[in-house]
């Protein structure tokens, strides 16, 4: 079985493709990269066990199901052992993504909320855990970029 580092070009093809459209078919990769329909079954199945291709999602707009305001919310617990403030915080339904990272801050929290007052309210069940440091995101120019998107092969 072939180690991560080892995914190729037409592997990168095959993920680029993926990228852009989670259900395109196999037959329809197969004719863009010129690669057979059961290869690229193989591959996809392949890049499914090492690791590679994590899951096949669906991306929903927060904001069409009445989650509109976004905002990056740092956050300094009172102390980086309390797991249990810790896990109180990250385990908030409005919570959306969390990074844990170097610097003034533990955790970098990503939160949807349906409004400024929901958004008021959950910096209120924070607060008690730790400091808090909040911008509200206005507009999202980039976001999910693909990381393949530079090997997508020609589509005709």
């Amino acid at each position: 079985m072939r180690r991560v580092h080892d995914v190729d070009a037409k592997d990168h093809q095959i993920l680029a493709l993926l990228e852009a459209d989670g259900r395109r078919s196999n037959s329809d990769i197969a004719k863009l990269t010129g690669l057979s329909a059961p290869t690229v079954a193989e591959r996809i199945a392949r890049l499914r066990d090492i690791g590679v291709i994590q899951g096949f999602t669906v991306k929903i707009d927060a904001a069409k199901v009445g989650l509109p305001v976004s905002a990056v919310i740092e956050f300094q617990p009172r102390s980086n052992r309390d797991m249990a403030a810790i896990n109180s915080v990250i385990n908030n339904p409005a919570v959306r993504t969390c990074y844990r990272v170097t610097g003034s801050s533990l955790l970098v929290l990503i939160v949807r909320v349906s409004s400024s007052g929901a958004l008021q309210d959950l910096l209120d069940q924070i607060m008690p855990f730790g400091e808090t440091k909040t911008s509200v995101i206005l507009l999202i120019d980039i976001e999910d970029r693909p990381l393949f998107s530079d090997a997508l092969p020609p589509i005709p």
